[in-house]
């Protein structure tokens, strides 16, 4: 494992140019998202509902995104007791958090956040096979706790939406899932079958490349990963149960931030409906191919509320809400990952 360690090291540091055009990318897009649902929509209404935003709802927001990230935090360390048996800083909790959320956001499909977080757990004191069943987990208990709403969306949507663009995104977001969870079936039931094909691809004239090699410690600790996952699912059902509930209770004061922007802007709209609506669309988000789904978060976000929030407002309601449940986490996370990677130098000359 030491070999990842400093083949990761040694990439991150080839990489930082990578991150800096992705970063350039990523706020391109921002502004140009921005801007286009401003053009779109705003008017001289814009600006008056804008000056009448009860100020009382202002807190309200900050306290509701500091209590998801307390509670993601505490999610994390629950994870980490449970596949390891001990507390990890809440601190380092709050990196994976923080720095996650800024790699997803400049790396296309949102891939570059898992191996910092990896490492950022690795610096915490868990192994690197826990630190990547640990992110598993993760993923899959937000997916458990997606899963759980679906009996409630699929009939709210059939019934508010039938239009083809979200016929479109449904579809889409189905093929994505299925494809994410049948390779990770073949990667935790297959594993020797999925290291002989990732081998033939890799092998260059009957030896073993460099990629050969790093894959092979990779799938080394996927195998170590597997084994630790199906003893989690054999032993440890309560802690199963207890991340499920705490993973719910999570993302609660989250998607409760639009209902209360909502409401300081004076639009009421049905609790449970902005809680549906946001989860479909996290939902299908995971794969979209911008950095940090920029662009198409915000569109799909002003589409599901275009037919609840008046057209002059809808466009400020979409910045708002992503400005604060998103990007300003990204702002944060690019001021640790400054530290964690010492780009301070490359921005300079960039």
């Amino acid at each position: 494992m030491k070999k990842i360690h400093q083949s990761y090291s040694k990439k991150s540091r080839l990489s930082r140019p990578s991150i800096i055009k992705g970063l350039k990318i990523f706020l391109a897009l921002s502004i140009v998202t921005y801007t286009l649902l401003l053009v779109f929509t705003a008017t001289k209404n814009t600006w008056h509902a804008f000056k009448e935003i009860d100020i009382v709802y202002v807190p309200v927001v900050f306290v509701l995104l500091s209590l998801y990230l307390v509670l993601e935090s505490f999610r994390i360390r629950l994870i980490a007791k449970a596949i390891s048996g001990k507390w990890i800083a809440f601190g380092r909790c709050s990196q994976v958090i923080f720095c996650g959320a800024f790699l997803s956001a400049v790396t296309p499909f949102q891939a570059g956040g898992a191996p910092l977080q990896a490492y950022i757990l690795n610096k915490a004191g868990l192994k690197w096979g826990t630190s990547l069943l640990l992110l598993l987990f993760r993923g899959l208990f937000y997916l458990i706790g997606m899963l759980v709403f679906l009996p409630f969306i699929i009939p709210f949507f059939r019934t508010e939406y039938s239009g083809r663009s979200m016929q479109i995104l449904s579809k889409y977001s189905i093929f994505a899932y299925l494809f994410l969870f049948a390779l990770l079936f073949l990667v935790l039931s297959m594993p020797k079958f999925f290291k002989k094909t990732i081998y033939f691809l890799t092998f260059r004239k009957g030896k073993r490349t460099r990629a050969t090699r790093i894959i092979f410690c990779i799938l080394r600790e996927i195998r170590i990963s597997r084994n630790e996952l199906l003893d989690f699912i054999k032993n440890k059902k309560l802690y199963a149960l207890a991340i499920i509930f705490t993973t719910i209770i999570v993302y609660i004061p989250n998607y409760t931030i639009a209902y209360a922007i909502l409401k300081g802007l004076s639009i009421n709209v049905p609790y449970l409906d902005t809680i549906f609506r946001q989860v479909f669309l996290l939902f299908a988000a995971f794969f979209f191919p911008t950095p940090g789904a920029e662009g198409i978060i915000e569109g799909g976000f002003a589409v599901l509320f275009y037919s609840s929030v008046p057209r002059y407002l809808i466009g400020m309601f979409a910045i708002l809400w992503r400005f604060i449940t998103y990007h300003l986490v990204v702002i944060i996370g690019g001021i640790l990952t400054l530290k964690i990677f010492n780009l301070t130098e490359i921005i300079k000359e960039n």
